[in-house]
């Protein structure tokens, strides 16, 4: 039998006094909270983010993403509407 090396058993030995620290802290109310309070602040950092550069594009005259969205949206709106009267003109056609 191969002995274990150095550096796994010093890797063990400090993952089996770290781990229930963590897991005693991810655990906690207090880092959920802290948790919930980043991902509100990366939210609004994210859409004053968006915000500036909507506002920039606009400024050289480019669409922002915001822009882009919507006439995806509008498009795929268009392409199921133009589907649907085509089935129904084929369906239309076909009747004697």
């Amino acid at each position: 039998m191969t002995e274990t090396p150095g550096w796994r058993r010093a890797f063990d030995t400090v993952e089996h006094n770290v781990s229930p620290r963590v897991e005693a802290l991810v655990h906690s109310d207090e880092f959920a909270q802290m948790m919930a309070a980043f991902a509100r602040g990366r939210r609004l950092a994210g859409s004053r983010v968006n915000a500036i550069a909507a506002r920039v594009w606009h400024l050289v005259n480019l669409p922002a993403g915001s822009d882009v969205q919507r006439l995806r949206t509008q498009v795929g709106a268009l392409d199921r509407e133009v589907r649907r009267l085509s089935l129904q003109l084929d369906r239309d056609c076909r009747q004697p």
